[in-house]
Parts: structure tokens; sequence; C-alpha cells
């Protein structure tokens, strides 16, 4: 195999014996750039046989191991060798089960990364502790471009080693923090770093436990992000107040196509302030309002002004 490049194997039954296999041969795939092993219970026996070849593919640089359920043993033996990938720009490693003690050994091997753009660990289980190890070791890593941290247990002092991090992530355009429970002092300590993202088109904050006053910090800071196109904060605690304080804040961001508004407590008031500024807007095609608190005249008021918004597709404001 002196020519592959790419190897999609996602999605099988390979487990950690095929992935023994699998690494008696990745060895002398010099020109091996791609590799996906997505959902294949390969486990941590299995990563652990990969990780012995691993370092001598100099020319990796899309790792997936996502859903694998590989823990803190598996985390480790990876982190191994991650400093001889030093190609290595996508590394996936959502939907397994990492906590705090493995991330902190996958930082030290991701430090040596400095090519590290896209970095995947949604639905996992570490916390604060791990993330703090994890923002550490990602000091050097000035490409990154797409974190995706959704589903895990972040709370207000995770949030504030994030900062750490994001202050220096010039190049950033995902960020993905969703079903965390960062809560409206941790958005005030993100809130600073966001305002350095230029770049930012993704912004995933659902289901963390934001209310007004959090909401109000966010949209502070909102005005900077000109590239936003997606910004998704259902599943919160705010009301009118916030989202007046949002509304203001939405007068700027002049490419958002996706906003998310679902699940909170936003009546004809806040309805009222939202349509008055997406009314004229050319790139809003999703607006979602379902389940919060909208009588007849919030919805009159919405319904006034949407039709002017060319781009939408869909309109979702069942309460």
């Amino acid at each position: 195999c002196n020519a592959l490049a790419r190897l999609d194997l996602s999605n099988n039954r390979i487990g950690a014996d095929g992935a023994g296999s699998l690494a008696g041969v990745l060895g002398e795939c010099k020109t091996l750039a791609h590799l996906d092993l997505s959902d294949n219970a390969i486990r941590d026996a299995g990563v652990g046989r990969l990780a012995v070849v691993l370092g001598e593919c100099k020319a990796l640089s899309y790792l997936d191991l996502t859903n694998n359920e590989i823990r803190d043993a598996g985390a480790g033996r990876l982190a191994d060798v991650l400093g001889q990938c030093t190609a290595l720009a996508h590394l996936a490693l959502g939907e397994n089960e990492i906590r705090n003690e493995g991330l902190g050994k996958l930082a030290l091997g991701l430090g040596e990364c400095k090519a590290l753009a896209h970095l995947d660990l949604r639905d996992n289980s570490f916390g604060d502790v791990g993330l703090a190890r994890l923002a550490f070791g990602l000091v050097e890593c000035k490409a990154l471009a797409h974190l995706d941290f959704e589903r895990n247990y972040i709370c207000v002092e995770g949030a504030g080693r994030l900062t750490e991090l994001l202050v220096q992530c010039k190049t950033l355009a995902y960020l993905g923090l969703s079903e965390n429970q960062i809560g409206d002092v941790g958005l005030g300590m993100l809130a600073e770093a966001l305002a350095e993202c230029k770049g930012l088109v993704h912004l995933s904050l659902c289901d963390n436990m934001i209310g007004d006053e959090g909401l109000a910090i966010l949209a502070g800071v909102l005005g900077s992000c000109k590239s936003l196109a997606h910004l998704d904060l259902g599943t919160n605690l705010f009301g009118d107040a916030g989202v007046v304080a949002l509304s203001g804040a939405l007068q700027g961001c002049s490419a958002l196509a996706c906003l998310d508004l679902g699940y909170n407590q936003l009546g004809d008031e806040g309805a009222g302030r939202l349509a008055g500024v997406l009314g004229g807007s050319v790139a809003l095609a999703k607006l979602d309002l379902r389940s919060n608190h909208i009588g007849d005249e919030g919805l009159s008021r919405l319904a006034g002004v949407l039709g002017s918004c060319k781009a939408l597709a869909l309109l979702d404001p069942r309460v």
C-alpha cells in the first residue's frame, strides 16, 4: 500500500483484534493521510495496537476514532504517539468515554500537533479538570478552527480555562459547547474571549442554564463576530429581557442564517423586538422559536416582517 492516501473503514465491526491486524500493514503506508475508523468498537486494546504504528504514518493529517468505546487508557496510548504525527490537522474522538485523566494525557500529545485545526471531543465524560489540562496543552496549536466539546460536564471553572485558550485562537470558526453547565457566570468569562474570535461562524450554547444576565453579556460581544452564521441558544433559561439585549447585537450580524431560541421563556415583548431587527435580514434561513411563551401579539409582529426575509426556509414559532 505504498501509494495509499485515504482509508475509510467507518461503521464496520473491526473491534480490537481487527485493529491489531490493520496495524500490521499500516506501518507500510507511508503516504496515508486520511484514516477513518469511526463506529468500530475498537476500544482501548485496539487503540493500543494501532498506536504502535501510527507514529510511523508521517503524512497522516486526518484521524477519526469517533464512537469506539475508548476510555482513559486508550487515550493515553494514543497520546504517546500523537507527538510524532506532526501533520495531524483533524482529530475526532467524539462519542467515547474519555474522562479527565485521559484528556490530561491526550493534552500532552496534542501539544506537539502544531497543524491541528479540527478537534472533536463531544459526548465524552470529562469536566473542568480535564478541560483545564487540555487548554494548557493546546496553547501552541495556533491553527485551531473547529472545537467541539458538546455534551460533557463543563461548568464555570472549565469555561474560565477555555477562555485562556480561545483568546489565542485567532482562526476559530466553530465552537460547540451545547449541553454543558456553563451558566451565566461561565458565559461571562467566555464572552471576553469570543470578542477576539472575529472569524467565528458557528456558536452552539444550547442547554447551558443561561439566563437573561448571561445572554446580555453575550450580546455585548456578538457585534464583533461579523461572520456569525449559526447561533444556537435553545433550551436555556432566558426570557424577554435577555432577548431584547440580544436583538440589539444581532443588528451587526448580517451573515446570520440560523437562529435557535427554542425552549426558553420568550414572550411577546421579546418576539416584537426580535421582529424589528430580523425583518430586513437577507441571510436568515432558519428561525426556531418553538416552546416559548409567544402569544398572538408577538406572533403578529413576527408575521408582519418575516415575509421580507427572502432566504427564510424554516420558521418554527410553536408555543
